[in-house]
C-alpha cells in the first residue's frame, strides 16, 4: 500500500519550529536507545513502615497484597507474629515487620495498612506493613551495603540499600532464620 502524502499544513512552518521538532525527535530516539541498552534489573515492591522507613520486597516472591481484615492475634507467640489470616480457607502466619526490624515507635495503628503475602524458603507468610508505595527496579551491582545495626538480628536479612532510601529485604534469609527459631 503506498504511503499517503502528509498535508503541508501539518509540517512546522518556521525554521525555529522545525528545529524544535528535530531536537525532540533526537531526544526521544536517544531515550529509547538508552532504555534498550540499560539492564532492567530486578523488580521489587516498595513498602513503608512508620513515617519514613522504606523496604523493598522482591516481586518474584510476592503472591498478593491484602488488607489485614480478620487478622487474629495468637496467644503465646513472639512479638514478631502479628497473628493469622485466613486466605481462601488457608491460615497464613502474618509477621510484623515493625517488630522484626529496627525502628522508633514499633506500635502500629489498629488498622495498619497492608499484608503482603510472600513465598520464600519454602514457606508462605504475610508481612504486615504500613503502606505499599509502588515498585522500582534495582540492580545488585548498584546496591550499597547496609550499616550494621544491633537491632537487626541477622545482617543477612538486608541485601543492600537501593538509591540511598530503600533497604532491600532478603526474604529467604529472613524466613530461614524464623524456621530455625521455631525448631529450637
Amino acid at each position: 500500500m503506498p504511503a499517503m502524502p502528509v498535508p503541508a499544513r501539518l509540517f512546522p512552518a518556521s525554521p525555529q519550529e522545525r528545529e524544535v521538532l528535530h531536537r525532540r525527535a533526537v531526544r526521544l530516539a536517544y531515550e529509547k536507545e538508552r532504555e534498550r541498552e540499560a539492564p532492567a534489573g530486578e523488580l521489587f515492591l516498595s513498602v513503608r513502615l512508620g513515617a519514613a522507613e522504606r523496604y523493598g520486597i522482591p516481586y518474584a516472591q510476592v503472591e498478593e497484597i491484602v488488607r489485614p481484615n480478620g487478622l487474629t492475634p495468637v496467644p503465646c507467640t513472639p512479638p514478631a507474629v502479628a497473628g493469622v489470616l485466613s486466605r481462601r480457607g488457608q491460615l497464613i502466619t502474618v509477621l510484623s515487620l515493625r517488630q522484626m526490624l529496627p525502628m522508633e515507635g514499633r506500635e502500629a495503628a489498629a488498622d495498619a495498612g497492608r499484608v503482603t503475602v510472600v513465598r520464600a524458603a519454602g514457606m508462605t507468610a504475610g508481612l504486615l506493613v504500613d503502606d505499599v508505595e509502588g515498585h522500582q527496579h534495582w540492580q545488585a551491582s548498584q546496591l550499597t551495603p547496609a550499616l550494621p545495626s544491633p537491632a537487626i538480628l541477622d545482617p543477612a536479612w538486608i541485601l543492600g540499600i537501593h538509591d540511598g532510601t530503600t533497604a532491600l529485604l532478603n526474604l529467604d534469609a529472613l524466613m530461614k532464620s524464623l524456621s530455625i527459631e521455631e525448631r529450637s
